[in-house]
């Protein structure tokens, strides 16, 4: 597992995020949250720190469930980031 694996995941959360279309005020102000620090740890790949990764995966766990009913494919996606965060010791 690497990091590479790693930002193509995010890229694919990234996108499934950006056609979310039907989320209420706070769901969508989350929304908004997450696919900044996204953004933000695909712009600086590699220099991104390991706490800006270990806060987006404390984020990422406390989001699956808001948007699990809802949005099944973000919500699986955020799933396999935290695993993937995981599996590299994060």
């Amino acid at each position: 597992m690497d990091k590479q694996q790693l930002h193509k995941r995010l890229e694919e959360l990234h996108a499934e995020l950006q056609q979310v279309d039907s989320v209420d005020a706070s769901e969508r102000e989350t929304l908004q949250k997450l696919t900044g620090d996204i953004q933000e740890l695909l712009a600086q790949k590699e220099s991104a720190s390991l706490h800006q990764y270990k806060s987006l995966a404390e984020r990422l766990e406390e989001d699956i469930e808001k948007f699990e009913a809802s949005h099944p494919q973000a919500s699986m996606l955020m799933g396999q980031i935290v695993d993937l965060l995981a599996k590299i010791g994060i």
